[in-house]
């Protein structure tokens, strides 16, 4: 060998033998706060978190227990796991954001603590098992791209602002693309949040499992598509789950308290089991909308109704509305469909009023309802309403078991009246009335009460009743034809 070549390769074999200054190709760090600087092994870690975040990714960092002063920036292709609670990302400055993500990032297993926003993110993000607290504008804001949360918390302290306070807020940031969407499982909103999720400007929601403590609302949608599942509600002075010109679909949701359970106004409804208890107004009020309600239960609703429906256009199956005050159901406008549904203990606070059914203005199909212990009419029509009503099981009606009047029409058919205080059939104000197989008993009313004003009319046909007073009022018509077999 050369002799000339001999330093050559000396310098190599020592360079060789050099301890390397990074993990090898694994993209591996760890951090500890509370340790002489190291290289970033696990053996000897890093110190400062802003410098395993300057090194080239992708990355996995570990970060030991302890407290990170932020702000935080993770590059894309980053993933920062924590120790549990004991890690917290921080920042002094009170309007800062503790931690920007931006492309395909993760956070796993810490708190992140403070500031105006806990996290701001372009996504694809993923967080796992984090807990966001005493944020003053939100914990989350998410500008574009798709953000998965599972097993968050998100706390609303002493250091919240609850006037402006939003837990997530997804809404699309000028010019940012693709949409946001979120989808958040088995998570935890604890606290004085005004919104706990917000979405806007056409963003997607889907939320499973997920519970809420205390906000004012819920998931408060303008535009765009949301998905509940599995959610429970309780503790907001406001509507729990709210939607303006969006789509939003609820399945199995249950409310406790707060002013509605559900509004909507301009908007699509789809409900696969949903339960609403001492609501303060009404469980659900839906104005302008569409769509099918399955499996609902509303106990307990305050003056504004069980079912609150404005100039919509739904179908309702399988209801069970108990104890409101005021109305059971009452449309307004629109067109209404109800089925398999029961109605008990309807009054208004004196005790002297209530209605199980109070259709007005609207066009109601109603079929197999059990309406019982009402102060007021179980099924009242009126102010030009037409309403269809078939198979009908009414009893303890306070007022009237069937009721129409300002020129609405009520045709019933296959009508059971039981132990009713008040009248069997009540017309007045041009009202009309016709009734088919019709059975009442233990009435102590009369079984037609009537004004015989202008166009009011009762039609009668196959009638089994006991009580026949009212039959003789001149706008009363008797078909006594037997029924056909």
């Amino acid at each position: 060998m050369s002799t000339r070549l001999l330093p050559w390769l000396l310098a190599l074999l020592c360079a060789c033998s050099r301890p390397t200054l990074r993990p090898d190709a694994t993209g591996e760090l760890w951090v500890d706060g509370a340790a002489v600087a190291g290289d970033g092994t696990r053996e000897r870690p890093l110190r400062a978190l802003a410098e395993a975040l300057n090194r080239p990714g992708p990355l996995l960092v570990h970060l030991a227990s302890g407290r990170y002063e932020g702000p935080v920036r993770l590059p894309e292709g980053t993933r920062l796991k924590g120790q549990g609670p004991s890690t917290i990302l921080a920042v002094t400055e009170p309007g800062a954001t503790v931690v920007e993500a931006r492309g395909a990032t993760a956070l796993e297993a810490l708190v992140v603590e403070g500031g105006g926003w806990g996290l701001e993110a372009r996504g694809p993000v993923r967080v796992d098992a984090v807990t966001f607290r005493n944020q003053a504008q939100g914990a989350i804001r998410l500008g574009a791209g798709p953000l998965e949360g599972r097993e968050l918390r998100f706390e609303a302290g002493a250091g919240s602002q609850a006037q402006v306070a939003v837990g997530v807020l997804v809404e699309a940031v000028m010019g940012a693309t693709p949409t946001p969407s979120l989808i958040l499982r088995d998570s935890e909103f604890v606290g004085a949040y005004e919104r706990a999720v917000r979405a806007r400007s056409g963003a997607t929601v889907r939320l499973e499992g997920v519970s809420f403590h205390g906000p004012r609302t819920a998931l408060s949608q303008e535009g765009g598509v949301a998905e509940v599942e599995r959610a429970r509600a309780s503790g907001g002075a406001g509507t729990a789950f709210s939607t303006v010109e969006g789509t939003l679909t609820l399945v199995d949701v249950r409310v406790q308290g707060h002013e509605y359970g559900v509004t909507t106004n301009r908007a699509r409804l789809s409900v696969r089991g949903f339960t609403s208890e001492h609501a303060t107004r009404a469980g659900l009020g839906l104005t302008a909308t569409s769509g099918l309600l399955e499996d609902v239960v509303v106990k307990d609703a305050g003056n504004y109704g069980a079912l609150q429906l404005t100039a919509s256009d739904l179908e309702v199956r399988r209801f069970r509305l108990e104890g409101s005050r005021e109305y059971g159901v009452v449309a307004l406008q629109g067109r209404v469909r109800l089925r398999e549904g029961v109605i008990t203990d309807v009054s208004t606070a004196d005790g002297i009023a209530g209605d199980g059914l109070h259709l007005r203005q609207v066009e109601a199909d109603v079929d197999t309802v059990t309406v019982e212990r009402v102060k007021g009419s179980c099924v009242l029509a009126t102010q030009r309403a037409h309403a269809v009503l078939r198979n009908a099981r009414l009893s303890a009606c306070g007022l009237a078991a069937l009721a129409v009047d300002t020129r609405a029409t009520l045709e019933a058919r296959s009508v059971d009246v039981r132990d009713t205080s008040g009248s069997v059939l009540l017309a007045i104000e041009e009202g009309q009335l016709h009734v088919a197989d019709l059975t009442a008993k233990n009435a102590t009313g009369e079984l037609v009460s009537t004004d015989c004003e202008g166009q009011t009319r009762v039609h009668l046909r196959h009638v089994d009743a006991s009580n026949k007073q009212g039959l003789q009022s001149p706008c009363v018509q008797l078909d006594s034809s037997p029924p056909q077999p």
